[in-house]
C-alpha cells in the first residue's frame, strides 16, 4: 500500500490544522475549526479500522441470526436490517442464551462505533476487535 495512507494523511492534516492553523483563527471561527478537526479524526479512525469493525459486526449478526433470515455477508446494512427484523419479530424476547448473545453483540457494536466516533469515552480495555 502507498505511504502515507489515507489514515496517516488525515492524522497529519488534523495535527497541522490544530497546531499551526488554529492559533491564527479568529475566535468566532474556532468552534468550526474544532468541528473540522473532530471530523478528520473520525474519518482517520474509520479509514484505519472501519472495514474490520464492519466485517466483525456482520459476522456477529450472522452467527446469532437463524438461517431463515437472509443476510448478505458482504453488507453491514443488510445484516443490520436482518437483525432489526429478528428483534421486531421477538426472536430474542425470551430470557436465556440467545438474548444474552444479542446483548453481547449489540454491546460490542456500540463500543466499536464509539471507539471510532468518540474514543475518549471508551476505555482501551473495553474496545472489541
Amino acid at each position: 500500500m502507498n505511504r502515507p495512507d489515507a489514515c496517516e494523511l488525515l492524522e497529519v492534516a488534523r495535527e497541522t490544522l490544530l497546531k499551526d492553523v488554529f492559533p491564527a483563527v479568529p475566535e468566532n471561527l474556532r468552534y468550526e475549526v474544532r468541528m473540522i478537526a473532530s471530523a478528520m479524526g473520525i474519518a482517520a479512525r474509520e479509514a484505519k479500522s472501519g472495514v474490520n469493525v464492519s466485517q466483525n459486526e456482520v459476522a456477529a449478526y450472522t452467527d446469532i441470526l437463524s438461517d431463515a433470515l437472509s443476510v448478505d455477508p458482504a453488507s453491514l446494512e443488510s445484516s443490520r436490517q436482518a437483525m432489526k427484523e429478528a428483534i421486531r419479530a421477538g426472536s430474542f424476547d425470551a430470557p436465556g442464551q440467545k438474548q444474552e448473545q444479542l446483548q453481547a453483540v449489540l454491546h460490542k457494536a456500540v463500543v466499536n462505533a464509539l471507539a471510532i466516533s468518540n474514543p475518549k469515552v471508551v476505555h482501551p480495555s473495553k474496545r472489541a476487535s
